[in-house]
C-alpha cells in the first residue's frame, strides 16, 4: 500500500488587495524567504516561501480566508520566544498553547485572520 512520506506545502489565503501587506508580514515579521513561483502560477497573484523541504503558498482570493477558521499550518522555529516577541511587536495577538509531546508552542493570526501555529522541537 502507498504511504504518505512528507508534507510538501501548505497554502493559505489572503485578500487579493492585501498581497503586499502579506509579503511584509511573512517576509519581515516571520522572516520567511520568498521563492520563485512556477510559470504556470504567474497568471494569478500569490507568494511562495520555502524553508527546508517545505513550502508555504500564499494565494489570493476575494475576501480572504473564512472568518475564525481553525485550519492552520504548524511551523517549527529555532527561537520561539524571539519570534513571539516579533509577532506581538507587529501588532498581532498571540495565544498560549499547551506543550504537546515536549513541543512548546503558541498560536497567532496573520493580519488577514489565518491561524498559524509556531512550535519548537523538544
Amino acid at each position: 500500500m502507498a504511504k504518505v512520506t512528507a508534507l510538501h506545502h501548505a497554502a493559505i489565503t489572503v485578500p487579493t488587495e492585501h498581497l503586499e501587506e502579506a509579503r511584509r508580514f511573512y517576509s519581515d515579521v516571520l522572516g520567511l524567504k520568498e521563492t520563485e513561483r512556477p510559470e504556470a502560477e504567474l497568471g494569478r497573484p500569490g507568494i511562495w516561501y520555502g524553508f527546508g523541504a517545505t513550502e508555504l503558498h500564499i494565494q489570493c482570493r476575494a475576501g480572504g480566508p473564512p472568518a475564525d477558521s481553525d485550519y492552520h499550518p504548524a511551523l517549527i522555529v529555532d527561537d520561539l520566544a524571539g519570534l513571539r516577541d516579533r509577532i506581538e511587536a507587529s501588532g498581532a495577538v498571540t495565544e498560549d498553547a499547551a506543550v504537546l509531546m515536549g513541543r512548546r508552542r503558541f498560536f497567532a493570526r496573520d493580519p488577514f485572520g489565518n491561524r498559524l501555529e509556531f512550535m519548537s522541537l523538544p
